[in-house]
């Protein structure tokens, strides 16, 4: 009798063939989202679309900086639905000149410099000097005492949270899985949303961008945050 072969696992390779090609479905099909929500219930987090990040700095990359447009253009259009500018939230980087994140990453967005101000577009719209402005020493947003309390406070008020910005697979995504599970933590009904054109890694050595900005996305949604292809309200 012979025996039945036993299949092997696929490799390594196979699998990340496999993925690849399972993340390019996925994002080629990602659905636009229209939030039927009270605008007063919707915020929007934007995390380190400042100039250190996009333009100037060892860290600025033209990959970030090419999502400025459709940041801004979602903030005017949710502006222009009614979200109270107060909604709109700003979490950047702003380091001491010795932070303990330099020994991982080059010095950058030292706190009172340029690289560590919002970029030009954000603060030329009218409505920039009402938004929330909070700093961070950090890739976690939630490290921000600031940025915590606003969310203690007004998370329970908020019907959904769009979150944008970068890198994805660092600042984006902690904050976009904060926000998630500390939903989940206080049983709040909260949608989380992340517009995939808002969003984006950098360039980097070693660092496959394409790969690990779809590949972030991909696992927040795996963890309940609706990763979508574009956000209006209703």
């Amino acid at each position: 009798m012979t025996p039945t072969p036993v299949p092997t696992a696929p490799t390594l390779r196979e699998q990340a063939t496999q993925q690849a090609e399972l993340l390019a479905r996925w994002l080629a099909d990602l659905p636009a989202l229209t939030l039927q929500a009270p605008p007063e219930r919707v915020a929007v987090v934007c995390v380190d679309l400042v100039e250190g990040f996009t333009h100037q700095g060892p860290l600025a990359s033209p990959r970030v900086a090419a999502i400025i447009p459709s940041v801004t253009g979602l903030l005017r259009s949710l502006l222009a639905s009614g979200v109270p500018a107060g909604n709109v939230v700003l979490v950047q980087d702003a380091h001491p000149e010795d932070a303990r994140e330099f020994a991982a990453y080059p010095p950058h967005c030292v706190a009172g410099t340029p690289e560590a101000e919002a970029v030009a577009e954000l603060r030329a719209l009218p409505e920039f000097g009402q938004f929330q402005h909070f700093q961070k020493n950090s890739i976690a947003s939630h490290t921000s005492p600031a940025f915590l309390e606003w969310l203690e406070e007004r998370g329970a008020d908020l019907d959904a949270v769009i979150a944008v910005g970068d890198v994805t697979d660092l600042c984006l995504y902690a904050l976009a899985l904060h926000l998630v599970t500390d939903g989940m933590a206080r049983g709040l009904g909260r949608t989380v949303v992340v517009p995939e054109p808002c969003t984006q890694t950098w360039d980097a050595p070693g660092h496959p961008g394409d790969l690990y900005h779809i590949l972030f996305l991909h696992q927040l949604e795996r963890n309940g945050v609706q990763v979508v292809s574009g956000v209006r309200l209703g």
